[in-house]
């Protein structure tokens, strides 16, 4: 994940790569060997008397933290840079010396099979994207290959105000093309893409169908975006070009 600071009256020019900070393991009690060794114990003074306001279980880890377990070889690779901001392109050089080039040339897709598209549409999507960005989750949908029009763009959508983890199932597939850019009735796990379905709800940019279908606390997010902030995530976007390869 790539976080974005604040900075200077509410202005936002640095990025980091964030790491969520390592749960610390709670030791785990010894339990009596025996039923006589349990009745000899002697209670615990700092338990809990009632659980109806406070849980003396260890809560679930953040999903962020299984990264310390699934990927350790990238935690070791990142680590010395995680959670430090810094401008775009340095932070860009820094994860290419790093060997984590993620940041192709403009001549790349030439090299490797990708899913034609209209690469002003796609410049197009990534400025809706950062406009909305403070209050919504995209995501990588597998329908473009059905589609397979290089001028419809579909993506994962979902309005979100807290960071966490999302679901296929929660993400609602919007359809972007030069003209109109609408949600459908399908999302990743449905069984069919149908062109029936597509743009049953739909307006000539994502700000007016955010504005028809998002709560109105996502639409101020939009509105007090600095313009800084959504450049930085335009730029951040179009260094990696998610949709290239999507």
């Amino acid at each position: 994940m790539i976080n974005i600071k604040e900075r200077n009256e509410c202005k936002y020019d640095k990025v980091a790569v964030y790491l969520p900070p390592r749960k610390v393991e709670l030791p785990v009690e010894d339990k009596p060997a025996s039923l006589f060794a349990a009745k000899a114990a002697k209670p615990n003074v700092f338990q809990v008397a009632s659980t109806s306001s406070l849980s003396t279980s260890r809560p679930a880890a953040d999903e962020g933290d299984d990264i310390y377990k699934t990927n350790p070889a990238f935690v070791s690779i990142i680590e010395p840079i995680a959670n430090k901001f810094m401008p775009l392109k340095e932070l860009i050089g820094k994860l290419r010396l790093l060997g984590l080039n993620v940041f192709p040339e403009s001549d790349s897709d030439s090299y490797v099979s990708v899913i034609n598209k209209n690469h002003k549409l796609e410049w197009w999507v990534y400025n809706q994207m950062a406009m909305a960005s403070t209050c919504t989750a995209f995501s990588y949908s597998h329908w473009n290959a059905f589609v397979n029009d290089e001028m419809k763009i579909v993506i994962g959508c979902k309005e979100q105000l807290i960071d966490q983890s999302t679901h296929d199932d929660d993400l609602r597939c919007i359809i972007f093309t030069s003209e109109l850019v609408g949600f459908t009735d399908v999302c990743e796990s449905s069984q069919e893409f149908t062109e029936a379905s597509t743009f049953t709800d739909y307006h000539s940019e994502f700000f007016h169908l955010a504005r028809d279908k998002f709560s109105p606390e996502a639409v101020a997010r939009i509105m007090d975006a600095s313009p800084l902030f959504i450049e930085t995530v335009n730029q951040l976007l179009s260094s990696i070009k998610p949709l290239t390869y999507a």
